[in-house]
């Protein structure tokens, strides 16, 4: 596939205008062919501005006009429409990133990769946190087991109403259980669930949790604003997630704690406790010789510029790293189309984002159990408010 690959993006709301456009725009050889969205102004506007070629309300109106005509497209709808829109571009042929979540319910999931594996077309979810080079390195720093075995995990994501659903977002669809399914669970949720998994390098074998609404006025919504989730790996690591849709400035971090060192990351915020966006610290004795690079290159002398060369091994200490800010959206897409040109498998796989929605929908089920949930779960599990559209059949 080395010609031009031709886009498409399904939802032109805040998370397509910010990031997928943009991101579309800056990559050669591949063009914005298409546009949809249910609000015509919104979709006529937003190609017009973008240099799509078309526009459309109706999705599938669109794959059967564009039929042979799209590569791919970037699903960036309400997360409710998630699981039609992916099943009518895999009937299409169509190659596709699915924002997170995936679904809003685990038999949606496995429908959507069930219908992507049949139609033998490439998947990803649109999970960013794997492409901030803080995140890639510290994966990187991890696999080369420099601090040990990873035996435990935490990570927290602790972001207002206030910030991205009312400041950023054109829509209020992530208050509306019809359309966002569940709150802090599924939207930040999804982010760190699949985060930890990745650094962790393990499926997720059960879950227990909470997700409740705490602090936010039900004539707000009536979603969950704060979660707290416990999870068990296959590998026997274990880790603890907290969220919450009512802080009023932004708190995100995610450590990983090995038999031999620890690895914090933080992308989404500063702080005074969170001064760099990585920061390692190892208990192996290195010398200067055999030290992992990326560790060499931030290294800064503390009493004298030898110290590290002739010291055997190297003193231990903290070690913080502040890579260059590479927007991670476009990161992601540059991923997906050089999988799709070397016919690779995406970093992050429509399993990965069905597994994450086991972790999910297992809080909800643990919550009317009062047990841990082992992973998969039998049944369908829907998030209270939720009722599954289901319009679209292959």
């Amino acid at each position: 596939m080395g010609r031009t690959l031709r886009l498409g993006v399904i939802g032109a709301g805040s998370i397509a205008e910010y990031v997928h456009f943009p991101s579309i725009k800056s990559m050669p050889d591949v063009e914005l062919e298409v546009i949809c969205d249910v609000n015509e102004e919104r979709a006529r506007n937003a190609a017009l501005k973008w240099g799509a070629k078309r526009w459309y309300v109706n999705y599938e109106h669109m794959f059967r006009k564009e039929k042979g005509k799209l590569d791919a497209v970037i699903i960036a709808s309400p997360n409710a429409y998630h699981r039609d829109q992916a099943l009518a571009a895999a009937d299409s042929g169509v190659h596709v990133i699915v924002e997170k979540p995936i679904s809003c319910t685990n038999r949606e999931a496995w429908e959507i990769v069930d219908a992507c594996r049949r139609s033998g077309i490439k998947l990803m979810v649109g999970c960013n946190y794997r492409f901030w080079i803080p995140n890639e390195l510290a994966k990187e720093l991890i696999d080369a087991e420099v601090i040990g075995k990873p035996v435990m995990g935490r990570s927290a994501l602790h972001e207002g109403w206030n910030l991205y659903p009312e400041s950023v977002a054109f829509s209020r669809f992530r208050f509306d259980p019809t359309q966002a399914g569940a709150g802090a669970l599924f939207d930040l949720g999804s982010h760190k669930v699949d985060l930890l998994m990745w650094l962790l390098g393990s499926k997720p074998k059960r879950v227990v949790g909470k997700a409740e609404r705490l602090a936010t006025p039900e004539s707000k919504s009536k979603l969950d604003d704060a979660v707290i989730i416990l999870i068990e790996f296959e590998n026997g690591s274990i880790a603890a997630i907290t969220l919450d849709r009512f802080s009023p400035v932004v708190t995100e971090v995610n450590e990983i704690y090995g038999t031999e060192g620890t690895i914090c990351t933080s992308t989404e915020s500063g702080g005074p406790f969170r001064s760099v966006p990585l920061a390692v610290y190892t208990h192996k004795d290195y010398t200067w010789e055999n030290c992992p690079e990326i560790l060499k290159k931030y290294r800064w002398p503390v009493f004298f510029w030898a110290e590290d060369i002739i010291s055997k091994p190297m003193p231990k200490r903290w070690v913080s790293i502040v890579p260059p800010r590479e927007w991670s959206y476009t990161r992601m897409l540059n991923h997906f189309v050089e999988c799709l040109r070397e016919d690779k498998e995406p970093r992050i796989s429509g399993e990965d984002g069905a597994w994450v929605m086991e972790v999910l929908c297992g809080v909800i089920k643990s919550m009317k159990t009062g047990c841990w949930i082992e992973l998969p779960i039998k049944e369908e599990v829907t998030p209270s408010g939720y009722t599954p559209i289901r319009e679209y059949s292959s």
